[in-house]
């Protein structure tokens, strides 16, 4: 299961079962979800900060005639977004969109017997060859 922490810190109390962890989480919907976390899964939780996110994975395992249950938690990597630079101008996007145009006029010619995608992804690699672009 994929969460995300909405705050920094959990709310901590006192039950007949013991201390508690109560994690307000999102798990890609829009609403506020509450999760008991374990005492294990708190430790791991505890060094994590607000809107970072994270598997949960329940992991069941026999160890002689007992069931043993264990909960891995895993941070999820967010990968930085990578930006080109404002001044990118190569002509390729006017490259391809006069090949897309002349490939629908080519495939319209034919009857429709050329598939208009090969027709435009062709006369691309042709011009931009031709072109100096390579």
């Amino acid at each position: 299961m994929s969460l995300e922490l909405l705050y920094d810190e959990p709310k901590v109390g006192q039950s007949q079962y013991g201390e508690y962890y109560l994690y307000a989480v999102r798990n890609g919907g829009p609403d506020e979800l509450s999760f008991f976390a374990t005492e294990d899964v708190h430790e791991k939780l505890s060094k994590m900060n607000k809107g970072d996110r994270f598997t949960i994975t329940k992991i069941a395992e026999q160890k002689g005639s007992k069931i043993i249950t264990r909960y891995e938690v895993t941070p999820t990597q967010q990968k930085p977004v990578e930006r080109l630079p404002e001044a990118l101008n190569d002509n390729y996007y006017e490259l391809m969109l006069n090949s897309c145009r002349d490939a629908i006029k080519i495939q319209q010619e034919l009857g429709g017997l050329m598939d208009a995608k090969s027709i435009a992804v062709t006369l691309f690699i042709a011009r931009s060859k031709t072109n100096g672009y390579s």
